[in-house]
Formats: C-alpha cells, structure tokens, sequence
C-alpha cells in the first residue's frame, strides 16, 4: 500500500531511549516517516526491561516504538560511529536527548553531521538546555515537574499537602514540542532555496515552563503589580464520589441555574447568595452539590446533569478507557494481533487529516531486529555484516 501520510519519504534516525525522544520520533512514524532506532549492544532502551515482558516486548516500549525499524549498532566503536554518520548523512531529522556534548561520544556531533548533510534538521533534547548552571545535570520526569511547578500546582486546596503527577506529563510534553519545533524546521527547509536544514534544541525545562504556565502562572504573570483576590478555576477542580464510582462536573463554568435544577433544588437557583458563584460561595456550593451526587449513581448523575446541559464525566479505571463510548465509535483504541506483544490495543494518533491520512502503525521491532536489512540498504555485503557482528559492532 502507498504511504500517503504527510511525512513520506522523511527519514528520522533516532538514537534517543526511554521516553521524550522514542515518543518523539513515535509522532513522526505516526505522520508517515521511516524511523530507524538505534541501541547499543550492551543497553538496550529501558523501556525495553519496564513491565512485564510478553516474548520479549513490553507494552512500555510498544507505546513508544510502533512502527519504527531497529538497528544494533556500537557506537563506541570506530567502525559503529562510521554506522552511525552513514546513517545521518541519509538522514531528513535526527533526534536524540542525551546529556549536552554525551552525543559527540557516539560520533554524531550536531554541528559535525551538519556540516555533512546541510538539509538535516538535528533535534537535540536535553533536561536543561545546552548552556545555563544545571545544563549538564541529570534530570528525569520527577525533577522537571518539580521545577516547573506542576507539583506545586497539585498542592490540596485542604490540607495544603502536594505530590507529584503520577505518570510522565514532562517527557510527554516535551516529546509533543520536539515534534512541533521539528515540523517547523522542515516547513523552513522546503522554503529555503538550499534546503538549508537546522539545529533544533528543546529543553524539558522549557517545554514544561511553557506548557504550565498559560494557565498556572496566571497569578504570577503581571509584574507591575500583585494579584489581588481572585478565582483560579483549577484551584476549585475536585471529584465527586457517587454510590457507585465518581463524576467530575466544574460549578464555575456553567450557569448555576443549570446545576441547581440538575440536583433538584430550584430553589438555590433563585437565592441571591448563589446568583454567582465566588471566592466566597463557591466552597459551599460545592458541598450541597457533593451531597446530592453522593446519593445518586454515576448513571443518574451524568443524566441529571446532561439534561441541564450541564458538563459532566465519569471517572473511568484506566483498564476501562477503551470502552468509553466515544473512544468505542471512533475507534480511537484500536486492538490487533501482533506477532511478537500478542493481542495489543493502542491510543491512535490524535490528529484526523482528510487529504494526508496519518497511520495506524502496528508492531515495534524486536532488539536490532533490521540490523542486516539496514546495513545492507548502506551497502554493506553479506560477508561484512557477518564480520561486524563477530567484531561486536553491530548485534
């Protein structure tokens, strides 16, 4: 079948482990690019050891690898640099995120391969950026939530306690604006009259400063003087338990009229104390709704509560996310039979295109499973690929 995604013919050498950067090129496998993962022999990517393992794959690295081909190449050897350069020489992007100056160990200098291939788009994810006085620290999700606030955001209204998010937002927003700057990049190239590629540098820091602070800085943004008291719809977020699971509704976006007739006292609606909701009502608001809802089921809430037109959901168990409705008429969580995982579901990309249709890719490859078909495709005989593999160059 002809690949029509939007991305085909690009080619991404990926040379990235765990997360931001596998998820990264992930994106772009998803748009249509050929990706082509690289481990070393001695390390595989981590995600590879994370969870339980079904014929050697884990769902962790299924999610972040579908689609991709995967290479095993020592790039600590002369022979595996020489791979490696081969490789990004053929290259649209290159993506890594090792520490600022690590990639230069494995012969895969940004400013070197550029200099070789002048249309490569280079994209390089750090935890802090290539300059500043934590550059070459060692950063993983936690620290970056913690840095940029998100844990301070998920301090309890209540009891003033705070924690962190309990997956990986940082690595994932970060992936997403790695695939957003190289997007960009390679719109500039195709208006440059030399396809001029370039240096794409995204920080975790960074990208999670920016994704935060729209909203959660929204105390903190005017300089010239302190926010006086106001409401901050998050501050106000909280979960409703029913007889039988839990809602979430947000009084502060919706008309109380509409909530007030949804729990069966009109008569809230005509009191002036509850006219609009603030500061100084909304708490108690919240309790007498939080009593009704705590009677009902999640199928009465969510009725009464449609039926007013008022915005409501469920809380679903991760293991029943596939069987909402909507993800069900979508097929949004698509389920197949894959050769290696077994049977596999996987969220499908979140963007629809009409014209550039993105794809549902299936399987991620097993450890250096297209080592001799790449190798071969950079011209390497039968006889050298053997010898590489005794030399413990490429596995």
């Amino acid at each position: 079948m002809t690949n029509s995604a939007p991305l085909a013919g690009i080619k991404v050498l990926d040379v990235s482990s765990v997360l931001s950067g596998p998820l990264t090129t992930m994106l772009l496998a998803d748009l249509g690019a050929d990706v082509v993962k690289v481990e070393p022999p001695s390390a595989p990517d981590f995600t590879r050891g994370t969870g339980a393992a079904h014929n050697g794959m884990t769902a962790y690295f299924y999610n972040t690898n579908r689609g991709k081909k995967a290479i095993v190449v020592d790039g600590r050897h002369p022979v595996g640099q020489k791979i490696l350069q081969q490789l990004a020489d053929q290259a649209d992007v290159v993506v890594q995120n090792m520490r600022p100056g690590k990639v230069a160990g494995i012969g895969l200098d940004p400013h070197e391969c550029m200099k070789r291939n002048e249309s490569l788009i280079y994209a390089s994810i750090s935890g802090y950026g290539s300059d500043g006085p934590m550059a070459n620290e060692p950063v993983y999700d936690y620290v970056i939530q913690a840095v940029t606030g998100m844990v301070d955001a998920q301090r309890d209204p209540t009891t003033d306690a705070i924690d962190l998010t309990r997956h990986f937002p940082a690595d994932k927003i970060t992936a997403h604006a790695t695939v957003e700057a190289i997007l960009a990049a390679l719109f500039a190239r195709e208006r440059h009259p030399q396809r001029q590629g370039q240096h794409v540098e995204v920080s975790m820091h960074e990208a999670n400063l920016a994704f935060m602070w729209v909203d959660s800085m929204m105390q903190h943004s005017i300089t010239q003087e302190a926010d006086g008291p106001s409401i901050y719809p998050a501050e106000y977020y909280r979960v409703y338990p029913t007889t039988n699971g839990a809602i979430v509704i947000m009084p502060l976006m919706t008309p109380p009229a509409g909530i007030c007739n949804a729990i069966g006292r009109v008569d809230l609606a005509d009191d002036p104390k509850f006219a609009e909701l603030d500061g100084s009502n909304l708490h108690e608001f919240q309790e007498i709704v939080a009593e009704q809802v705590s009677k009902w089921t999640n199928e009465q809430a969510l009725a009464a509560f449609r039926a007013h037109d008022v915005p409501a959901g469920p809380v679903i168990p991760r293991d029943q996310l596939h069987l909402h409705p909507q993800a069900v008429a979508r097929n949004s969580v698509p389920e197949h039979h894959d050769a290696v995982i077994g049977p596999v579901r996987s969220a499908r990309p979140a963007w629809r295109m009409s014209g550039t249709p993105e794809l549902v890719n299936e399987g991620a490859p097993q450890f250096g499973e297209h080592t001799a078909l790449i190798l071969s495709e950079l011209g390497y005989g039968p006889g050298e690929i053997r010898e590489l593999r005794e030399e413990g160059v490429v596995a």
